[in-house]
């Protein structure tokens, strides 16, 4: 066998990446489409977050299934959690997430990933999409001389990962 040394490159966050969201009363149908998506209800608030302001978290229980008389301890998997929260500038006449994001409201996040902000949004395209219900804000400590708010985020159903919206 021989073996080849591959390094694929990797892809800078910065510029690629997109987050919008929409509230749940705009979007009737799961999964969402890309008309969703492109809807005027539907709001980019990517440059709203500060550089730590989407926080995506994914884990997975995991069981244990003792047998009689078996020197090993079998294991298995549970449940799937996810957990999301968002950091944001608010307090200036352009505020995007800071008006929108209201707590106990419900949103639809699409998250698009390594793909550059300014492309088009389109049917190839694959988005990690959020049905998720709003907590309450938290006003943060001004860090680097800006106001800041965070606020978790917690799903209401199934994250859809790399998805691909219907046309």
């Amino acid at each position: 066998m021989t073996r080849d040394l591959i390094l694929p490159p990797s892809v800078d966050v910065d510029g690629n990446f997109a987050l919008l969201a929409a509230p749940k009363s705009a979007i009737t149908t799961w999964p969402p489409t890309l008309a969703d998506v492109k809807a005027a209800t539907t709001v980019d608030i990517t440059y709203s977050l500060t550089t730590d302001g989407w926080t995506h978290g994914k884990s997975q229980d995991t069981t244990t299934d003792p047998r009689f008389a078996l020197r090993q301890v079998l294991g298995g998997f549970g449940p799937t959690t996810h957990t999301a929260s968002l950091t944001y500038v608010y307090g200036g006449e352009e505020d995007e997430a800071d008006p929108l994001l209201q707590e106990g409201e419900e949103y639809i996040l699409f998250a698009r990933y390594a793909t550059p902000w300014e492309d088009e949004l389109t049917a190839t395209d694959k988005f990690d999409v959020f049905h998720v219900i709003a907590g309450t804000k938290v006003r943060n400590t001004a860090s680097g001389n800006k106001f800041t708010k965070t606020q978790a985020l917690a799903p209401r159903r199934n994250v859809l990962e790399d998805y691909t919206l219907a046309a």
